[in-house]
């Protein structure tokens, strides 16, 4: 029963849609457009090259090596084997959806467990730095560039702490067991699995591997702003009704969970707007400037920790082969977005 009402929801979902998608074709077209920018402009060149050269790093062996190096690092906190260090490093240097698919390239190649993944997943897989200083940074304008970057990363680093030393999940013997005794030993047996790689095979698997993956990441983010279409068409029929109506700040808060790229420029946009019109109201009290500059500042970046229903649909597509719950990711996402929000009103 309960399988047959989510079907129903779904069909008229998809029915209300194709409608819209006729109707508004103009909006949608201008949407998709919008989806199709973020993704030429932002994210092919900070994550394609990426994606890339993790996948031969992977696929040669180098990523035990990388990893063997950070131990006397990351490894003082974190005490895990290379090629899950190597995940928390690239998946925090690279940022999303890089974190997903150096786990998912790992499980393909048996390197790390279900357990390993799921625990590296519900932490290193954010929103990259080269995103945070080319995109996000500039359109807000953020001025303390060191505090923004610091919360962004240092949230979910300290999650992943946490989840290492303190939950009853992580804190038993699951990344050390009988068979895998030390991260010495088992970063030896799974470099005797690859003997003389062939790095023109592993360039040419890494490339193709790439060129699917942020092909599809595109398509994603191209049909999710079309999605934007449902909040942008509630707030303009509410708007001309005496029942109720949608802020453009709660718009934009919707379109950003929807798809977070084409919601932040909104959002910049209703940010700035807000403030100004503050200051020019000369009653305006010295709290109501502070609560605003509040929103404009943590807002998008607890939105970005969330990551949105694009990412998320990104982010299972990626791991449809791992056998990884999506759900425990969703969760993990949650929490810290949050973490986040706290920090809105203790800041």
């Amino acid at each position: 029963m309960k399988k047959q009402l989510i079907m129903f929801l779904f069909t008229c979902f998809c029915c209300i849609f194709l409608i819209l998608l006729l109707f508004y074709s103009k909006e949608c077209i201008a949407l998709a457009s919008n989806g199709l920018l973020i993704w030429y402009r932002n994210m092919i060149p900070s994550l394609f090259p990426f994606m890339v050269l993790s996948g031969f790093m992977i696929r040669s062996g180098l990523s035990l090596k990388i990893g063997k190096w950070l131990q006397p690092f990351l490894g003082i906190f974190f005490r895990l084997p290379p090629q899950m260090l190597y995940v928390i490093f690239m998946g925090f240097l690279c940022g999303f959806p890089m974190g997903a698919k150096i786990v998912s390239d790992l499980l393909e190649k048996e390197q790390i467990t279900q357990k390993e993944g799921e625990y590296l997943l519900a932490f290193c897989n954010n929103i990259g730095p080269l995103y945070m200083l080319g995109y996000v940074i500039p359109l807000f304008q953020y001025e303390n560039v060191w505090k923004i970057l610091g919360l962004m990363y240092l949230i979910p680093l300290g999650y992943g702490l946490v989840l290492r030393y303190f939950s009853s999940i992580f804190s038993s013997s699951i990344f050390f067991n009988s068979k895998r005794t030390d991260s010495l030993s088992a970063c030896s047996h799974i470099e005797s699995t690859i003997t003389s790689p062939d790095y023109l095979t592993c360039f040419q698997q890494s490339l193709s591997s790439a060129i699917e993956q942020i092909t599809m990441l595109g398509g994603c983010m191209i049909f999710f702003n079309c999605l934007l279409i449902f909040p942008q068409i509630s707030e303009t029929v509410l708007s001309k009704t005496t029942i109720c109506s949608i802020s453009p700040l709660l718009t934009a808060v919707l379109n950003s969970l929807i798809e977070i790229g084409g919601g932040l420029q909104q959002l910049a946009s209703v940010s700035y707007l807000t403030e100004n019109s503050i200051k020019l109201q000369h009653s305006a009290s010295s709290f109501a400037l502070t609560d605003c500059n509040k929103i404009h500042t943590y807002l998008p970046l607890a939105l970005l920790t969330f990551g949105g229903f694009s990412c998320i649909a990104q982010t299972c597509f990626i791991l449809k082969n791992t056998g990884l719950k999506i759900s425990t990711y969703i969760k993990h996402k949650f929490v810290q977005a949050c973490i986040f929000i706290l920090f809105i009103f203790i800041l």
